[in-house]
């Protein structure tokens, strides 16, 4: 998606494809018009066919008029019967294909030697340190109204055992990280953990990514991603909204309480990265429900938080409400919603930038205790700091900072509402339990005592080790940095308090 278009096209238009396949989505759909156009242009006799969830609600070739097939749904068996009858010589007349429901446990794996074999051929990337998507089961036995699943009547597997083979195959060729995108993993419980276990006891540094609900966290799904092994696994939980009134109205079902407690208990191991979902512009969320959720969600500590806006997809059943909701969307892909009969447009741009300093400050991980002393101590919650900090930040401008000066605005934000002294210390201890360059703001005086660093340095354990030795007067504490074992979760690094110094009574 960050490739200019210009060169996907050329890269194209160098490989003469006889027949050329694309998979639409919100994010890729006017890319997509604009390649077919082109390729057309320069190769007229190349055949385009278009799949994915964008074209399987359409009727005509009015929004994708060059190209010459368009499947609708699943496209495995039906897209297969178009190559071969292409290759046959006895081509398919164009038109609109529908592909329908397929139970994937009827296909076989496609994870075959000639599969992997083609990844020799030249101009090929090859799967070792990539990311690889694998789906596992089909559809989603709940029906959330935002969601195309919702469309679907019917659930399939893959048995653990196929699942099993195809995440060796894969292991064994190098894959980076192997993500699952299943719609709710562990809705199957004893499935998951089946699947879960075969992670565990396979040796290797891939990461695995699952999308899970929750709620269906049981005991041995608790204890299994307990035990795992630190940064193996990740799982995205879609929270969307904590407002009663909303969950009813896009079908969902779930205690909040007991998600929230099941997510603090997954975070609080820093074993597994938990990266938590919401949604704003469901309906019945207000300015004052969404900033409920923004809190209780942080409160639950979490290593991400994503905060998505509402997308209208065609063929939700929430697009089919628009007029109960007052829903105003865009009329583009990604059709984002613009303002709804209890948001207005004021509140959806107020929690954009509100997301844009999240992710800088929360969701990079770098700014832990400085956060958490301003929400705790001085703002009394973790929205209102957030609130603050994007209004702070939108009138900076640009967020494109290095570690150093984003520490260097944050100190610049504190120092408003807070003492100096106390900014400071949290900016600096964050900075370096992060930053191993240890590269404070510059209107933050360092402390140093490299006495105490070169007699550390005697000592067998700390010989050659890179450390620092930081003096804080706030409390009086000298604090030894150890630059070694980052930890892959928390990305901090180690850090020992040495010696309390009290100042003297007179």
């Amino acid at each position: 998606i960050n490739e200019p278009v210009s060169d996907i096209i050329g890269k194209i238009y160098r490989s003469k494809p006889d027949v050329l396949g694309l998979s639409v989505y919100i994010w890729n759909a006017e890319v997509v018009q604009k390649i077919t156009s082109c390729i057309k242009k320069m190769l007229p006799d190349c055949i385009v066919v278009l799949g994915g969830p964008e074209v399987s609600f359409e009727d005509s070739f009015q929004n994708y008029p060059d190209a010459d097939y368009i499947i609708k749904g699943a496209g495995e068996i039906v897209f297969c019967e178009l190559v071969n009858s292409l290759t046959a010589g006895t081509p398919i007349e164009s038109g609109i294909l529908i592909g329908g429901e397929t139970d994937i446990n009827e296909m076989p794996s496609p994870y075959t030697e000639a599969f992997f074999e083609s990844f020799n051929q030249k101009g090929s990337v090859p799967i070792e340190n990539q990311l690889i998507y694998y789906e596992s089961s089909r559809g989603c036995p709940f029906n959330c109204s935002y969601c195309l699943s919702c469309t679907s009547e019917n659930v399939s597997y893959l048995p653990v055992k196929r699942v099993t083979e195809d995440l060796y195959k894969l292991v064994e060729r190098g894959a980076k990280c192997i993500k699952f995108v299943d719609r709710t993993f562990n809705a199957d419980k004893s499935r998951a953990a089946g699947i879960l276990e075969t992670v565990y006891y396979l040796h290797t540094d891939c990461v695995f990514h699952f999308e899970a609900a929750a709620n269906l966290f049981d005991r041995a799904l608790l204890a299994i991603a307990a035990a795992m092994p630190v940064n193996k696994v990740q799982f995205e939980i879609g929270i969307q909204s904590v407002n009663p009134a909303t969950l009813k109205a896009v079908n969902r079902r779930a205690n909040i309480n007991i998600m929230l407690e099941k997510i603090a208990r997954l975070s609080s191991r820093n074993n597994c990265h938990i990266h938590v979902d919401l949604i704003a512009g469901l309906p019945f969320e207000t300015k004052a429900t969404f900033a409920d959720a923004v809190e209780k969600c942080l409160s639950a500590k979490p290593h991400m938080l994503q905060l998505g806006f509402l997308k209208m997809l065609r063929g939700s059943k929430i697009r089919t409400q628009s007029n109960e909701f007052g829903y105003v969307f865009s009329d583009f892909p990604p059709y984002e919603v613009l303002k709804t009969d209890t948001m207005s447009a004021d509140d959806l741009i107020l929690f954009k930038s509100i997301e844009r300093v999240i992710d800088k400050f929360y969701n990079s991980g770098y700014f832990v205790n400085s956060l958490e002393f301003a929400a705790n101590s001085v703002f009394g919650s973790y929205y209102k700091l957030f609130e603050c900090l994007a209004e702070y930040c939108d009138e900076i401008g640009n967020l494109r900072l290095s570690l150093k000066n984003s520490y260097g605005l944050l100190l610049n934000f504190l120092t408003k509402y807070t003492s100096r002294e106390e900014a400071e210390h949290y900016i600096k201890l964050d900075c370096l339990i992060f930053d191993p360059k240890g590269s404070l703001p510059e209107a933050i005086t360092p402390n140093r005592d490299k006495a105490k660093e070169a007699d550390l340095r005697q000592r067998s354990k700390y010989k050659g080790r890179n450390i620092r030795v930081e003096f804080f007067p706030l409390d009086g504490i000298k604090r030894l940095f150890i630059y070694e074992n980052k930890h892959p979760i928390t990305k901090r690094y180690d850090i020992v308090e040495l010696e309390h110094f009290t100042p003297s009574v007179p």
